[in-house]
């Protein structure tokens, strides 16, 4: 009898062990504590919350993607907080962070078969639902030393709540291909994180000429310079780039320093950056009305002009979707076989958006001084067109190619002392060039044709048209 329960017991205590097997978690352990960053989990906290408290939240909407450096902490800690401090009103619950091969001769992409990463402040859970795997490959040696990947994660961790990381080390891949994996594996509340150091070991001066290069290659989208410029994961950034220009995101440089601003040492150093990938307010303003917004926004119009011109009386707006009742600022345009026959707007808000569209119809069919009011045998021929815009921002440009770069295809007001003007962007297509466009604007605005080259403020704005 003795025997017998000491075999259901020795079988129990066996199947408690196949159990527990199997639901053992593979954990990567951490190679940063205690080097990369502090081992103690009390005091790499407070480090972080230091470097995020005396960081500036500059309210960036849409954020999609961040890059930020990856060396120790104590050296581009404060400048990756920059970063990390514009998520702070964001929800992600999945982030996707791209490594640097720098222990491993990397071809392709490699994301390491385990269930968590490990942090003194805590295990990280990686994503269980990737999809296209099979660009992925399993190359344990590629992770077993590297830093650039768990670098990043006490920031998230200290920023972000419920999420999960997709943890891929990037080498010699090929970018489109790459890009349309990310492409499948974001949604609107999934980050993209670019772990990446700048210019390595140069003199500071040849540092920062090197780095103004990458930057200014990243800001503008310019994936060509990228594989020529000196950073340490090129292929990461240049399917970022390839992604941005596919979804129209916006960039913004929040921060670039070099080791020799950290530690005073300037004869060779170490170049790091933190830049954020949005969408702008244009593509968030898309996305926020449906189809069902914009037939409202245009019937408003019509009914508005057609109300006035028979009865001289206002339109009063019924059944308002909560969107219009946004203070947003627009333009209505009216046009007849093409031709322009009206246009009114506003640059600022002057109250919710459906009564600007009222107010501005009015005014299209009847106060622009170019036309003659519409009357009501030409109500069956026009088209109706309505801008919703951005808030105008002022722009700082260094010389005219560089405005250039900065108004194509956006609205814009010039201002010179009481003078002003604005051109809506859809104008851009009656002009080959920047300079006839600006000309054209500055004649508008009652101003000699090359104005714009002399002290005058320009801003920009987009616009959501509906028509």
């Amino acid at each position: 009898m003795y025997m017998l329960e000491t075999f259901k017991l020795a079988g129990a205590i066996m199947l408690l062990a196949l159990i527990s097997g199997c639901a053992e978690m593979k954990i990567k352990k951490s190679c940063c504590a205690g080097t990369w960053y502090n081992a103690d989990k009390e005091e790499l906290s407070e480090e972080i919350n230091g470097y995020l408290k005396n960081t500036v939240d500059k309210k960036i909407t849409g954020i999609k993607a961040i890059i930020v450096p990856h060396a120790g902490i104590a050296y581009s800690g404060s400048v990756a907080a920059k970063s990390f401090k514009q998520l702070e009103n964001e929800d992600f619950n999945k982030v996707i962070i791209l490594g640097t091969a720098h222990t491993y001769p990397l071809e392709g992409a490699s994301m390491l078969d385990v269930d968590y990463y490990e942090t003194p402040l805590g295990n990280v859970q990686v994503c269980g639902d990737v999809k296209d795997k099979k660009i992925l490959k399993n190359v344990d040696e590629a992770h077993v030393k590297e830093h650039s990947i768990e670098i990043e994660l006490p920031f998230l961790q200290k920023i972000l709540k419920d999420f999960c990381i997709v943890p891929i080390i990037v080498g010699r891949t090929n970018t489109t291909e790459f890009s349309n994996f990310l492409s499948k594996n974001i949604d609107n509340k999934t980050l993209i994180v670019v772990s990446v150091d700048l210019s390595h070991f140069h003199d500071y001066d040849a540092a920062k000429k090197l780095d103004t290069y990458s930057i200014n290659s990243i800001l503008n989208l310019e994936e060509g310079n990228i594989e020529d410029s000196e950073i340490d994961s090129p292929y990461a950034v240049m399917s970022v780039i390839e992604l941005a220009k596919k979804f129209g995101w916006k960039t913004e440089l929040l921060e670039y320093k070099n080791s020799g601003d950290i530690t005073g040492d300037k004869t060779s150093v170490v170049g790091y950056s933190a830049i954020v990938f949005y969408e702008g307010e244009k593509n968030i303003l898309e996305k926020n009305y449906t189809e069902e917004e914009k037939r409202y926004i245009l019937n408003l119009a019509k009914h508005s002009v057609e109300k006035f011109v028979k009865t001289g009386k206002k339109n009063k707006a019924k059944n308002i979707p909560d969107k219009l009742k946004e203070e947003r600022a627009c333009f209505v345009t009216l046009t007849e076989k093409d031709e322009l026959r009206g246009c009114i707007g506003n640059l600022e808000p002057a109250g919710p958006l459906y009564q600007s569209i009222v107010d501005n119809a009015i005014s299209a069919c009847s106060e622009d001084p170019r036309f003659s009011p519409v009357e009501e045998k030409e109500l069956d021929r026009l088209h109706y067109e309505v801008s919703v815009l951005t808030e105008p921002k002022k722009i700082d440009y260094t010389d005219e190619p560089d405005l250039f770069k900065k108004i194509k295809g956006k609205g814009i007001i010039l201002k010179k002392g009481f003078y002003q003007a604005t051109y809506l962007p859809q104008v851009w297509a009656q002009f080959d060039n920047e300079k006839d466009f600006l000309s054209s604007l500055c004649q508008k605005a009652g101003l000699s044709k090359n104005s714009w080259k002399e002290n005058i403020e320009v801003y920009a704005y987009d616009a959501v048209v509906v028509e």
